[in-house]
C-alpha cells in the first residue's frame, strides 16, 4: 500500500536522526505525494542526500539525488543556518522529492546534538 511508503517518508528525518517521536493524525493526503511511491532504495537515496547536505559546512549546500531504477529524484537545501536557543547547531533543510510526475516541496527545522545528531525540531529558535 502506498501510504505505508508515504509514511516512511514523513518521517524519514526522523529515521536518520533518532529520539523523535512521531505523532500521526490523517495520513491520507500522502497517497498523492511523491513519497508514497519511493521504494527502500529512493528512501535510503533521499536520507543520506539530506544528511550530507546537513553535514556539509557550506551556509548554502545544495545537493540532488536520484534512482535511475525508479525515476524518483529529489534535492536537499540548507535555507538558512543558526544557533538554537539551547546552543545547537540548526539549519533549515529544504527538501523537495519528486515521483511519477508529483512533486513535493517541504522545509524541516533541524539541529544537531552531540549526543543525537541531527533532529527534528520543530520549536528551535535562534539564540538572542
Amino acid at each position: 500500500m502506498r501510504t505505508g511508503r508515504g509514511l516512511a517518508a514523513l518521517t524519514f528525518l526522523v529515521a536518520c536522526m533518532p529520539g523523535i517521536a512521531v505523532y500521526a493524525g490523517n495520513l491520507s493526503f500522502l497517497e498523492q505525494s511523491p513519497v508514497s511511491y519511493f521504494n527502500a532504495e529512493d528512501m535510503e537515496l533521499m536520507r543520506q542526500n539530506a544528511l550530507k547536505v546537513l553535514d556539509d559546512p557550506s551556509a548554502t549546500a545544495k545537493q540532488e539525488w536520484s534512482n535511475t531504477k525508479t525515476g524518483a529524484s529529489g534535492l536537499a537545501q540548507v535555507r538558512r543556518e543558526f544557533t538554537g536557543s539551547d546552543g545547537a547547531a540548526c539549519k533549515r533543510l529544504r527538501v523537495i522529492n519528486r515521483a511519477k510526475g508529483l512533486t513535493s516541496d517541504a522545509t524541516y527545522t533541524v539541529c544537531k546534538y552531540p549526543d543525537r545528531g541531527w533532529v527534528v525540531h520543530t520549536e528551535a529558535t535562534p539564540a538572542q
